[in-house]
């Protein structure tokens, strides 16, 4: 709850002043699927948040891979965007590519599995929901709405817990950094699911896997096995693949 907390204050101090020199309705427009897509994430954050706490890394980052189908098939359900069957191998041989490169062991407890499976279902409403917002809302308005329930939320969870730690410096130091990349994230996301069909931009959410092995390797000198490479190269040519059956359609 401290780390969900933290990461919201750099977008809470930023974001207004932004958008206020913006001349942008701070409080939005679509006020009901504001809350409602700041109600999800809150609850998909905390899932995952719980599910890495609980669940060894590799399985839980398998599960939650899980995501970008739930967001193809929501997205037209619910917002009525043409779905091709044809697409389906692509996202198959994304998730072959995931497990290649995480590699998650074959035991895995029930009820965690079953809290990390939820956040994959709570990130991809979430997502599709930023979708249908981009008629309604500017990015930086539905930014600064999830930052400031979010915290609020937290905080006053810690507060009715009584359980607040106050942080060390360099605790702080990192919390303030999760906050800034949080903030760049969740503008950039926010965008892209305006720019472009919620089962499309989907897809590219596996590269974080990519970007997960690249930085282990720079950071804390993991070298990627031949399994890794193998996935990565999956993610690349699934992407590369999807991107040129849309330009072709």
């Amino acid at each position: 709850m401290e780390m969900v907390f933290f990461r919201s204050i750099p977008t809470m101090i930023i974001l207004p002043v932004i958008i206020k020199k913006m001349n942008i309705p701070l409080f939005g427009n679509n006020k009901p699927m504001l809350w409602f897509r700041c109600f999800i994430g809150v609850l998909g954050m905390l899932a995952v948040f719980y599910t890495f706490t609980i669940m060894p890394l590799t399985d839980a980052m398998t599960l939650l891979q899980l995501h970008p189908f739930f967001i193809f098939f929501l997205s037209g359900i619910l917002l009525k965007e043409k779905l091709s069957l044809r697409k389906i191998p692509f996202f198959l041989f994304a998730f072959l590519g995931g497990v290649l490169v995480i590699k998650p062991g074959l035991r895995i407890d029930m009820f965690p599995a079953i809290i990390a499976i939820l956040a994959a279902i709570f990130m991809a409403m979430s997502h599709v929901t930023l979708r249908h917002l981009r008629l309604t809302d500017h990015p930086l308005v539905i930014v600064n709405y999830f930052a400031y329930i979010s915290a609020f939320i937290g905080l006053m969870t810690l507060f009715l817990q009584k359980n607040f730690k106050v942080p060390s410096i360099s605790d702080l130091f990192f919390l303030i950094l999760l906050g800034l990349c949080a903030l760049i994230s969740q503008y950039t996301l926010t965008r892209a699911y305006q720019m472009a069909p919620a089962n499309l931009v989907s897809l590219y959410n596996y590269s974080q896997i990519i970007f997960a092995s690249v930085f282990g390797l720079l950071f804390f000198k993991e070298i990627p096995d031949i399994f890794s490479i193998f996935g990565a190269s999956c993610i690349i040519i699934s992407g590369y693949l999807n991107y040129r059956y849309k330009s072709n359609n």
